[in-house]
């Protein structure tokens, strides 16, 4: 007798159940439970009802399946019985027929070796109008993809955008509010200023209501959390019998919250509200609050999508820091690529947790952490895939395996911060986010942040090479080039800057003398003495000034690779033919072997762009770093438009 759908859905349950920590208690995946949907709805095949994220209901049906698609469609804008939560997204789930002559132990080793499960996902709250990926066919995989599949789901689009849309629309009106303070009291704009080291105008005070805004969210997801946090009042509980919030309550709640760890989230925002007047402080404080609200609400405080897509908002300074937001979408796939599930990064299983945390991956240029977020999305869920919990070892991640270098202070703490959310309540006590020293120092160096680990000797002639590190009890000096050694990382991924040393492009025509060093206000002195640093430095590498800063990023990422690490870069598209390029293009040549370019096709700067707002032609790089026994290869690949989804990976 066939066994029934009813029991290939059970089993399936019992195995996604495995594929995630937080999915391995029974009330989390449910198979062929009655009455949980409102209304008359039927019954849901599978449904994953995972704390803080979107429900996700899961249709199946044996090939050829020819209603799965209509019934996972039916599943959108459904509420669950018990809470109300919508669901938004729906996967449509073909399985092997084979399936049907199994039962038991049998049925469950089918279903864990199959590698035919073909699937579709939908997302939107009317069936009518939602969005299939893909487009149309099928993604093939396993139970593990439809696991990734399915926690992707739990993130949709609509509401990341509309969530992004929420955070600008607080963040602006925050800077109004601040803009105003400076109206009466210049001095308190200027503290704010000094605290970001940072000039005040409109980046500024975007940027310290983000880091006000950040610091709210992270409170409602502490407060009433375990062990000490336990003890932290929330938001709500802060206010008065008026409804009113005070700065001296919030600030009092943010030091019991300091004490207990969070330092790179807390301790900047505390130092700016200390500074607003409190004749401006209630109206700041209510925005943020109905702020915090709104994202807390749309259970997304662990994605790593909303910090970035707001970020490119708030860089004023683009021309000289190029400080571009890489999509969501465009570092899913260059990390997808870069880390594998049949390749562990360091030559073990991705089961075996010492291993995982021995990883070393960095990214030199992190700005608010886009790209180390998403590597550390990737290997959690090839940690968990495996068996493994990325929760227990999150406290070591953050300490060393996580590397991340910006010259803007408010960046790194951004970027600490969106690490920190993978696990908002578990603390940790160290950190590799550190923000590295850049222009005129007060002693009369010249720093050229990321750019000074190049020196093979650990000091230059004009700088001692230290950074301040964002850790979880407060903020330390770090001697970089001692703790960042040449040869020692498993995989470095950056989307860098492109600034040339000149203005022949379009992007540098802006009427300073050298744009790559013009940032943060440097004299013209400054960036002919930061100028000579560079070369000093580049000097018998690869780099070119006319190919601009890309190479020099190029250059440094190859130092820092271990044989048999991963790169994974962004480059401008001028890598693949234009002349000052050509030592780099040796190097590839030379010393990498699986060597993957992608590019966009198209006919604007917009369309061939991986990364937001470059308006300039682009390509992803990813290369293993050649061991004495490999044979290069190379593949180039052509895609037709912008990479659109973050579910790359199933599959691969």
């Amino acid at each position: 007798m066939p066994t029934t759908e009813h029991t290939i859905n059970d089993a399936l349950a019992a195995q996604l159940r495995e594929t995630r920590r937080a999915w391995r208690p029974a009330e989390v995946v449910r198979s062929e439970n009655t009455s949980m949907l409102r209304g008359n709805a039927g019954r849901p095949d599978i449904l994953v009802i995972e704390p803080n994220v979107s429900p996700v209901a899961v249709e199946t049906e044996l090939l050829p399946a020819m209603t799965v698609e209509r019934d996972a469609l039916s599943r959108l804008g459904q509420h669950l019985r018990a809470t109300g939560r919508q669901i938004l997204s729906s996967i449509a789930v073909r399985l092997p027929t084979s399936l049907s002559s199994r039962s038991g132990a049998a049925l469950a080793r089918a279903i864990a070796d199959a590698a035919d499960i073909e699937m579709a996902m939908y997302t939107g709250s009317d069936p009518e109008a939602c969005q299939r990926i893909p487009a149309s066919g099928w993604l093939r995989g396993s139970v593990a993809d439809l696991s990734v599949l399915t926690q992707s789901a739990s993130v949709p689009p609509d509401v990341v955008n509309l969530a992004a849309l929420q955070l600008i629309t607080g963040v602006s009106e925050a800077a109004g509010l601040l803009e105003e303070m400076a109206q009466t009291n210049p001095g308190a704009i200027h503290r704010i200023s000094e605290e970001l080291k940072q000039e005040d105008g409109v980046q500024t005070r975007r940027m310290a209501a983000t880091i006000l805004a950040n610091a709210f969210v992270f409170h409602g997801n502490l407060a009433g959390g375990p062990g000490a946090l336990a003890e932290i009042a929330t938001i709500d509980e802060l206010r008065t019998p008026a409804g009113n919030l005070t700065k001296t309550a919030v600030l009092r709640e943010w030091r019991s919250i300091l004490r207990i760890n969070y330092w790179p989230i807390f301790d900047i925002a505390r130092r700016i509200l200390e500074v607003v007047p409190s004749a401006h402080s209630g109206a700041l404080l209510d925005c943020m609050a109905r702020t915090a609200d709104v994202l807390l609400e749309s259970r997304l405080m662990r994605s790593h999508d909303l910090t970035g897509a707001v970020f490119q908002q708030l860089i004023a300074d683009r021309k000289f820091l190029a400080a571009f937001y890489t999509m969501p979408a465009s570092a899913a796939m260059l990390v997808g690529l870069a880390i594998t599930p049949n390749r562990p990064l360091n030559g073990d299983e991705w089961s075996n947790a010492d291993s995982v945390r021995s990883l070393r991956i960095a990214d030199f240029a992190c700005g608010t952490g886009t790209l180390l977020s998403t590597a550390y999305q990737r290997i959690g869920q090839l940690h968990e895939l495996a068996g493994g919990e990325s929760e227990s070892i999150h406290p070591d991640m953050m300490a060393t395996a996580l590397v991340g270098c910006d010259v803007l202070p408010a960046a790194a703490h951004l970027t600490a911060s969106m690490l920190a959310g993978a696990h908002p309540t578990r603390q940790y006590t160290r950190s590799s986010i550190l923000t590295v020293a850049y222009g005129k120092q007060p002693d009369g160096d010249i720093a050229l942040g990321s750019l000074d680990l190049l020196d093979p000797q650990g000091h230059l002639e004009v700088l001692a090479i230290t950074a301040r590190a964002a850790e979880g009890m407060g903020e330390a000096e770090r001697h970089t080039w001692f703790e960042l050694p040449h040869a020692s990382f498993d995989v470095v991924l950056m989307n860098p800057p492109f600034t040339r040393a000149t203005g022949h492009h379009e992007i540098n025509d802006v009427g300073v003398p050298n744009p790559m060093f013009a940032a943060f206000s440097s004299t013209e002195e400054e960036q002919r003495l930061m100028s000579a640093a560079t070369r000093r430095l580049t000097a018998h590498t690869t780099a070119h000034g006319n190919a601009g800063e890309a190479s020099i990023f190029l250059a440094l990422a190859h130092r820092k690779l271990k044989a048999g690490g991963v790169l994974g870069l962004v480059m401008p598209l001028s890598v693949l033919s234009g002349e000052a390029w050509e030592d780099s293009r040796c190097l590839l040549k030379d010393h990498y072997s699986e060597i993957v370019i992608i590019s966009i096709s198209g006919q604007s700067g917009q369309e061939l762009s991986f990364s937001a707002d470059t308006h300039m032609a682009e390509c992803l790089i990813i290369a293993r770093k050649s061991q004495q026994t490999d044979t290069q290869n190379a593949s180039f690949v052509i895609l037709n438009e912008r990479p659109a989804s973050t579910l790359f990976g199933i599959a691969c």
